[in-house]
């Protein structure tokens, strides 16, 4: 449980403090690496290896526009529903401490049973 528990700590940890834009540590390292090659092999003459390189740096800014829609989507809806939860709980403090009862109620049974 400790294993999935500390990786979903060290990303929450990195979208509260802005990370690198929200982005992953793997994800900068692929695209680093990525990056990298693209420089490595940028003084090679050859046609193909020159064509397969622009393919390689299309997708890879493609990749990265794509990752940075969807971190923004994400935490677009990340905060609507923090504010619809937030608001809940303002209108209605003891129905939410009932849903916090019961589901507590279910995780110590199911935990119980193991």
């Amino acid at each position: 449980m400790e294993d999935i528990i500390e990786p979903v700590k060290r990303g929450w940890r990195a979208a509260k403090n802005g990370g690198a834009s929200g982005k992953s540590a793997e994800w900068q390292n692929l695209v680093a690496d990525v990056e990298d090659l693209v420089k490595k092999v940028a003084h090679v003459d050859d046609a193909e290896i020159a064509e397969i390189r622009s393919k390689v740096e299309d997708t890879l800014a493609k990749a990265k526009t794509t990752a940075d829609e969807g971190i923004s989507a994400v935490r677009g809806h990340a905060e609507e529903a923090t504010e619809a939860t937030d608001a809940y709980v303002r209108e209605n403090p003891w129905a939410a401490i009932g849903i916090a009862a019961a589901i507590g109620i279910v995780i110590g049974f199911v935990a119980g049973r193991r």
